[in-house]
């Protein structure tokens, strides 16, 4: 048998903790905060 090298593969899993995800309701909120004053 000839000797061969198997490739190491790392994986690296990334941990979302919703640090940049979390302010899309408050622009959500807002737009219909905006809408409400204009109807009103």
């Amino acid at each position: 048998m000839s000797e061969q090298k198997t490739p190491i593969v790392i994986k690296r899993i990334r941990k979302v903790r919703g640090g940049r995800h979390g302010g899309a309701w408050k622009i959500a909120y807002a737009d219909f905060v905006t809408a409400m004053m204009a109807f009103f």
